[in-house]
């Protein structure tokens, strides 16, 4: 495996996911998309720091959580609390009840927060995979 290759495509990929995700914030419409596109930003980011730490590659989850914790890093509270909140909008679409709930609950203000948080996560991430 390319290990420099791989982190690559994760981070470019982890990029195009968060512009999108600004431009979704920006429309001022489906804040849920926007949240659903952090979390994927966060994702991929996480798992180009698995390659580098592991040297393979990075498992199939999209759990944040347990990706921190394969790629080796410690989370402080603000992260801990971030990563389980963005876990709740990687939701399988066949589950239109809970989708519904994430409709109300990704309002303009609660999502500016987040989108923010991810911003401060993503560079910390990125300065991870550099170090």
């Amino acid at each position: 495996m390319d290990t420099e290759k791989q982190i690559r495509y994760w981070v470019d990929s982890a990029e195009l996911d968060f512009n999108t995700a600004a431009d979704i914030f920006n429309s001022g419409k489906n804040y849920h998309f926007c949240l659903f596109l952090c979390h994927l930003c966060v994702e991929k980011l996480l798992k180009a720091v698995v390659v580098k730490v592991t040297n393979n590659h990075p498992p199939k989850t999209h759990n944040l959580l347990r990706l921190a914790e394969i790629g080796k890093l410690t989370l402080d509270d603000s992260k801990l609390i971030l990563f389980q909140e963005l876990n709740q909008f990687q939701i399988d679409t066949q589950y239109p009840d809970e989708k519904f709930t994430l409709y109300k609950t990704a309002t303009k203000e609660f999502t500016q927060i987040r989108f923010n948080k991810v911003l401060e996560t993503k560079d910390w991430l990125l300065k991870c995979i550099k170090n």
